[in-house]
């Protein structure tokens, strides 16, 4: 079962594993968001089953994965996919706003794992698989709520990974960098992150139009198919590592972070997101 499988990173798995003979359940919140993804699953005879969840809700996930389940038996495999995120200096972040942001990048993955997870303890095996963010590593200007979140969603991830592993069930975290996915088209500015009363005004809206609009933006951002390959490869490994960093970007980043003294990174990376 893959969430936000109506594009980017998740219609990408949903494809791969498809082809390889898996039986792929592709959630998203709108079933209309998969339709195309239903008509080429009918004309490539792939065994995808669409399915519309509304991932945020206690009511939508304990009135439908029940269903689901009878149906289908047990899921084996839980890619947890769907995110957005949310653009803005900290500082000009709501409550709500923040407590959106975690309802779907860190409260849904857990509302669906808990959905699954009986099935897969009964059979005594089973794959969590979390999409994460080379962000749940390093905190990035202006992409303060959305680190926070994918923070979260590693020690989530690092805790569940050892409380299930005794039990049959594998538990790992996909960091990746730049993608082409949509991400920065469709992130969600804060309501007041252009307020005039605030330092960093106006500063995240270039930075989209860099990496959104630039012509060299098929140079920056890889191909999803290949976040996608690294799913796969979770799956089939008997013994699958917990973090799996995907992208040049992301492992220079992470490598920069260690390595370099942390006023210089700092500098490199505030230059970066706020020029």
């Amino acid at each position: 079962m893959i969430t936000g499988a109506s594009s980017g990173i998740g219609l990408a798995a949903a494809r791969l594993l498809a082809g390889d003979g898996y039986n792929v359940i592709a959630a998203s919140r709108s079933i209309d968001r998969l339709k195309d993804l239903r008509k080429e699953a009918a004309d490539r005879n792939l065994a995808i089953r669409t399915v519309e969840l509304d991932i945020n809700s206690d009511a939508a996930v304990d009135e439908e994965m029940p269903k689901l389940l009878l149906d289908v038996r047990r899921i084996d495999v839980l890619v947890n996919n769907a995110g957005y995120g949310l653009r803005g200096p900290l500082h000009s972040v709501s409550t709500d706003e923040i407590r959106a942001q975690f309802e779907t990048n860190v409260f849904a993955p857990l509302r669906l794992t808990k959905a699954v997870l009986p099935g897969m303890l009964e059979s005594g095996k089973g794959t969590v698989i979390n999409v994460g963010s080379v962000l749940g590593r390093i905190g990035m200007p202006l992409n303060g709520a959305y680190a926070a979140s994918k923070f979260a969603l590693e020690g989530m991830s690092e805790s569940m990974r050892m409380e299930l592993w005794p039990l049959g069930v594998r538990v790992a975290i996909v960091e990746p960098g730049l993608f082409r996915t949509g991400f920065l088209q469709n992130q969600v500015e804060a309501a007041r992150a252009g307020s005039g009363s605030l330092p960093h005004r106006g500063k995240g809206k270039p930075a989209r139009s860099r990496y959104g609009e630039r012509r060299d933006y098929g140079a920056l951002a890889g191909d999803p198919a290949r976040v996608a390959r690294v799913i796969r490869k979770i799956i089939r490994s008997r013994r699958p590592a917990f973090r799996h960093v995907v992208g040049a970007d992301a492992r220079l980043a992470v490598a920069a972070k260690r390595v370099m003294p942390e006023r210089l990174y700092m500098f490199f990376l505030s230059r970066a997101a706020l020029r």
